[in-house]
């Protein structure tokens, strides 16, 4: 039981780092936007991944005890409750839900790409 969710920092300068939340629902995507729409380390691995681990847990309500953890390498595949979020620390784009965006939410592909029309 539970809602799980990962979220996954890569970077060409280290090794992947994976955060996990028990009970995290959504907010593994909340956190990554709230964060990559402000932060000023993308570029910096270690600090942007530290900015969204601690937004991401403190979205959940973490007390120090249960329910988050971090993992020195991919995201789980056990459990999929929601799409695990992908960010590249490098470049501050991340991946969800197989939809790619830069820091600011928008998409990356074009509308026609991703199988959208106006009509």
């Amino acid at each position: 039981m539970g809602n799980r969710a990962w979220i996954q920092i890569d970077s060409n300068k280290h090794e992947s780092v994976s955060f996990y939340g028990h009970w995290s629902g959504d907010d593994n995507l909340k956190a990554v936007q709230e964060v990559l729409e402000v932060s000023e380390r993308i570029g910096d691995p270690s600090y942007l991944a530290a900015q969204i681990f601690w937004h991401f847990a403190n979205l959940g309500g973490y007390d120090g005890k249960l329910s988050f953890g971090i993992y020195g390498g991919p995201a789980g595949t056990d459990y999929d409750d929601v799409p695990t979020v992908y960010v590249d620390a490098d470049t501050g784009y991340y991946r969800y839900d197989d939809v790619e965006y830069n820091r600011y939410g928008e998409p990356t592909l074009d509308p026609e790409e991703l199988g959208e029309d106006d009509e």
